[in-house]
């Protein structure tokens, strides 16, 4: 009875599982690089939460001691 019982558990687990992955709607992460002359860390985060309600870092620019103010930001690609 009790091999019935952790069988029938880890049955309806399984379907669970599966029920809950077909729902899942995962969001797609878009970037727009804010200012490429520059990056103060503290504006870049800023600008990019107002006008993006993203989060705003310095990445590299290409050039060796440039970075760029860049925003990732979650956004539909419909």
């Amino acid at each position: 009875m009790a091999k019935f019982f952790n069988f029938a558990l880890c049955f309806l687990l399984i379907i669970l599982v599966a029920l809950d992955i077909s729902q899942v709607n995962a969001q797609h992460r878009c970037t727009k690089i804010l200012n490429p002359k520059g990056c103060v860390l503290s504006d870049c985060k800023k600008e990019c939460f107002q006008i993006y309600n993203g989060n705003g870092l310095c990445s590299s620019g290409g050039t060796i001691g440039q970075y760029v103010c860049t925003c990732v930001y979650n956004c539909n690609l419909d």
